[in-house]
């Protein structure tokens, strides 16, 4: 196995971000209508000053990751997915680190994330990171029914 890249989206992965994203949403039976948005309108959220990362291994992107800023002290991880056969090698952890590690250089306070309980390993590493779980309240996604949140500060 060659190095893993984390690489900052360009409009040239668009696919691959869509298409990583949309298998593991439909592979849950967790794909809805909210999902569209920044699958379709990366751009949009780039330009409000979100991140969108790309992990690069074996000449091919297989996993991605988007940080989303909700206001001035308060960021949101949103589509963290990793290729079948390549989930298991730490690249979600990787992924989510480059994150938190800019959370922390832009002094932001929180970072939450809406997940769902059918996703297991996913809450595994959130709890290893050391995300704790909330309530969830006004969740963006009706198949949201896990709310968690790293306070940073």
């Amino acid at each position: 196995m060659k190095k893993l890249q984390i690489l900052p989206y360009e409009d040239k992965y668009h696919e691959q971000f869509k298409e990583i994203s949309l298998n593991w949403l439909h592979a849950h039976h967790l794909y809805e209508k909210a999902d569209d948005d920044l699958l379709d309108n990366p751009q949009k959220y780039l330009d409000k000053g979100g991140f969108i990362f790309l992990a690069y291994l074996d000449s091919k992107i297989v996993g991605t990751i988007s940080l989303i800023p909700v206001n001035d002290t308060n960021f949101e991880i949103l589509k963290l997915g990793v290729v079948e056969g390549y989930k298991g090698l730490g690249i979600g952890k990787k992924l989510m680190q480059i994150c938190i590690d800019i959370c922390i250089e832009k002094k932001i306070e929180i970072i939450t994330l809406e997940s769902s309980s059918k996703l297991e390993s996913a809450l595994k590493l959130y709890e290893k990171l050391g995300f704790k779980h909330v309530e969830v309240v006004d969740a963006h996604f009706e198949s949201a029914d896990v709310k968690m949140e790293l306070k940073l500060k």
